[in-house]
């Protein structure tokens, strides 16, 4: 595309996008003087928003332009161009930590986690009860159960009390889950786990960019995972990382995430400069294809060019939500620990009983309202028979009646978190004078 077509199109785009930012503008300026500012789009009102909360964009230029540049080499598998290793040093660099391995999915991160730990039938595995379904699939994976636990109510996070409950002698390894990007209490699961020996495998894959008294998130246990999903805080589309500062965990990861494949000596293949004609392969373990590519590490190199930029943003954004949802009937906002810094992957809240209003008509009021969000799942994992763990987790199921997912991504600039806000706050008042009216 020559340079004067390419500068016009980029004018035309920048300019469907003003147009529409001053069409939003003009429109909330109307709605708020107009006689139904009270009333939901849910009840006949106007919506909040003339137009849908804009896509997260993820891709930006720095990543466009770390993409071409692997394109120009050709590169394709893991030793080709090193931009895989290059997107591993980066990470290692940022999070201060001595081994990281790029993988493919953030469920790759941890069934590699679990294998390197030697985890296997006949074991067991504490799991938080409300996580996704990923969690406690890369233990069945592995071969060994997962083991539920119940969270916290102010957190939302798997509670140190029913942890340590359920430490059996099956058990070999702990999961905390940071959901949200909250920081689960991992000061208290620390002792647990070195008390009956155990191993800390910390689900980070909502809490890249997210810090518990000025360390990151991820280099809190024994060995980290990440999820470079979609919606994450750093996506490559998919993908995921292993963060460890333990050699023999490296070494073991390093195996078992390239097919268990190793020089005769217990090298990983996957460290080696080169191949010679005389070098031999073993396959120690049983291990499984799940290694990053080219493409997916290019989009993480350039993520990672504007790492600051798009954290500072999450962090603001969560802080608003915070704040303006503090103290509002109905809602609940997360607790965060003294001293943590949140990076929001989302923003969780609970629609409590005192809102008068179900999950369900607020998700659909939402909609309405054209402000989106996300949820997590309908069900507990111990609901599922494929993990045949049953069991009472009253908090988890209060919890889930009301949790919603309320977006923080860079796209959503103040406006758009303001339009969030009146959104959840008009639906909730006329849930509440609907009610009124009734009790009558």
């Amino acid at each position: 595309m020559a340079l004067k077509d390419w500068l016009k199109k980029r004018q035309h785009v920048a300019g469907v996008r003003q147009a529409l930012d001053i069409a939003q503008a003009a429109y909330g300026a109307v709605r708020a003087r107009s006689a139904d500012a009270d009333r939901p789009a849910l009840a006949g009102g106007r919506p909040v928003r003339l137009i849908p909360l804009p896509p997260p964009r993820p891709i930006t230029r720095s990543e466009r332009r770390a993409l071409a540049r692997a394109g120009r080499m050709q590169g394709t598998s893991f030793f080709d161009c090193d931009v895989v290793r290059r997107f591993e040093a980066q990470i290692a660099q940022r999070w201060g930590v001595r081994y990281v391995l790029a993988v493919s999915s953030g469920t790759a991160a941890l069934h590699t986690a679990l294998m390197a730990a030697g985890i296997g039938p006949g074991d067991e595995v504490i799991v938080p009860v409300f996580t996704y379904v990923a969690t406690a699939l890369a233990v069945k994976q592995a071969g060994a159960l997962p083991r539920f636990v119940d969270m916290q109510p102010e957190s939302f996070n798997i509670d140190p009390a029913g942890i340590e409950a359920a430490v059996n002698e099956h058990t070999r390894a702990i999961i905390p889950v940071h959901i949200g990007g909250v920081p689960c209490d991992m000061a208290a699961i620390g002792r647990i786990a070195e008390r009956h020996g155990l191993l800390v495998i910390e689900d980070a894959a909502h809490a890249h960019g997210s810090t518990l008294d000025g360390r990151w998130l991820g280099t809190l246990g024994h060995i980290g995972c990440f999820s470079f999903g979609a919606p994450k805080s750093i996506t490559t589309g998919e993908g995921g990382a292993v963060m460890t500062d333990d050699p023999e965990l490296a070494r073991r990861a390093r195996m078992a995430m390239n097919l268990g494949e190793c020089t005769p000596d217990g090298v990983p293949s996957m460290t080696l400069d080169f191949f010679s004609p005389e070098t031999r392969l073993d396959y120690r373990m049983v291990g499984w294809n799940y290694r990053m590519g080219v493409a997916q590490a290019s989009l993480g190199i350039g993520q990672l060019e504007r790492f600051d930029r798009i954290r500072a943003r999450r962090m603001q954004n969560g802080a608003y939500l915070r704040a303006a949802l503090a103290g509002v009937p109905g809602v609940r906002t997360q607790r965060v620990p003294d001293g943590a810094q949140a990076c929001y992957y989302t923003f969780p809240i609970q629609i409590t009983d005192a809102a008068t209003l179900s999950r369900g008509e607020v998700l659909t009021g939402l909609s309405k309202e054209r402000i989106d969000f996300r949820l997590m799942s309908n069900l507990l994992l111990a609901d599922y028979d494929i993990f045949g763990h049953k069991g009472s987790f009253p908090v988890a199921n209060e919890v889930l009646r009301g949790f919603i997912g309320l977006r923080s991504d860079p796209a959503l600039g103040p406006r758009e978190m303001a339009d969030t806000v009146l959104a959840l706050r008009r639906l909730l008042v006329w849930g509440g004078r609907r009610e009124a009216r009734g009790s009558v």
